[in-house]
């Protein structure tokens, strides 16, 4: 019997809560990090694509590049690396994975801090928005004298990915 005053159903919430949360901790491969290499076994086409929050201050206070040079850099450096690749994934723009690097980048006087995410999405069926199979993400930050850094961050995603799929292979 509940104390006086309190809800009779609490005790039947805290037992039912906790059932539910054993069923789940004792699930066995219940989940699997999304940064696991092993989410990428068996990908064989890939096809590429970014993504750019830019912040405009780089352009105009820095004097640095505008959003579109650095998006084409960023894609330029994705796609040279996946073509000089010894191995990996082909590239096509016919598949249901796609590559995507995305960058979000932040100006503060003399200096750039960027996060880079790289991620592989699988397309649904019927057309609904993308399942995200693998990511991985980094951040950092580059001084101004180092601006043309930035644009390896492509290269980078794909180095990153290429790494990622070789381990996943090799398991």
């Amino acid at each position: 019997m509940p104390p006086a005053g309190a809800d009779a159903r609490a005790p039947w919430l805290t037992v039912a809560g906790a059932a539910a949360l054993v069923a789940l901790a004792a699930t066995p491969g219940s989940g699997q990090a999304l940064d696991d290499p092993q989410r990428l076994a068996g990908i064989e086409v890939v096809a590429l694509a970014s993504g750019l929050d830019w912040d405009e201050l780089i352009t105009t206070e820095a004097g640095g590049a505008t959003a579109a040079q650095f998006a084409q850099a960023l894609e330029q450096g994705m796609a040279d690396v996946m073509k000089a690749a010894p191995e990996g994934p082909s590239v096509d723009t016919e598949t249901v994975h796609t590559l995507r690097c995305h960058v979000d980048t932040f100006y503060d006087v003399g200096l750039v801090v960027y996060g880079l995410r790289v991620q592989v999405e699988r397309a649904e069926a019927g057309g609904g928005a993308p399942v995200v199979v693998w990511i991985e993400s980094h951040a950092g930050s580059y001084a101004l004298n180092q601006l043309h850094l930035l644009s390896g961050l492509g290269r980078r995603c794909a180095e990153g990915f290429l790494d990622a799929w070789g381990r996943a292979a090799r398991s």
